[in-house]
């Protein structure tokens, strides 16, 4: 989990429904202890319960945080989808592209290397796409062959 790219500290946008619930938290609202445990250790059942639960946040913030979070949810859903269907199609790209990009960015991780060890070091301004890159194609690739192998 902490490899996820879209985490602020892994250098993402944030999801969704960790953003809106930091800018509740910046307007100086309080929120409830057990709400704070799900997010930092729960699932997501754990945090629309906790939610639900809690006696500190109004209505209509409860309301925008479910409606975020099943949001992030569904985009989950979306990408597993669409990796699925990448899977079973007929036509060599579509079934490889992911082993491609894996490929293609092992050898962009090398072309790195080799040109800073001839002194032409990469920008400071680029290692934080790179690594977000790096946690997105590799470990997304080898979460779907993993999670293929179960289903299959």
């Amino acid at each position: 989990m902490n490899d996820n790219p879209k985490l602020i500290k892994n250098g993402g946008k944030g999801t969704l429904f960790g953003n809106l619930l930091r800018g509740i938290l910046k307007t100086g609202k309080k929120i409830g202890l057990p709400l704070l445990d799900a997010v930092t250790s729960g699932s997501a059942s754990d945090i629309f319960k906790a939610i639900s639960g809690d006696n500190v946040l109004s209505k209509e913030d409860k309301d925008m945080l479910v409606v975020e979070m099943q949001k992030d949810i569904e985009y989950e859903i979306e990408l597993t989808k669409r990796w699925e269907s990448d899977n079973k199609s007929q036509d060599w790209l579509p079934r490889n592209i992911r082993p491609l990009a894996v490929l293609n960015f092992t050898l962009l991780i090398d072309i790195v290397i080799l040109s800073s060890m001839w002194g032409k070091p990469l920008g400071e301004a680029y290692l934080p796409l790179l690594m977000t890159m790096g946690i997105t194609v590799i470990g997304g690739y080898f979460t779907l062959r993993e999670y293929g192998k179960t289903k299959k």
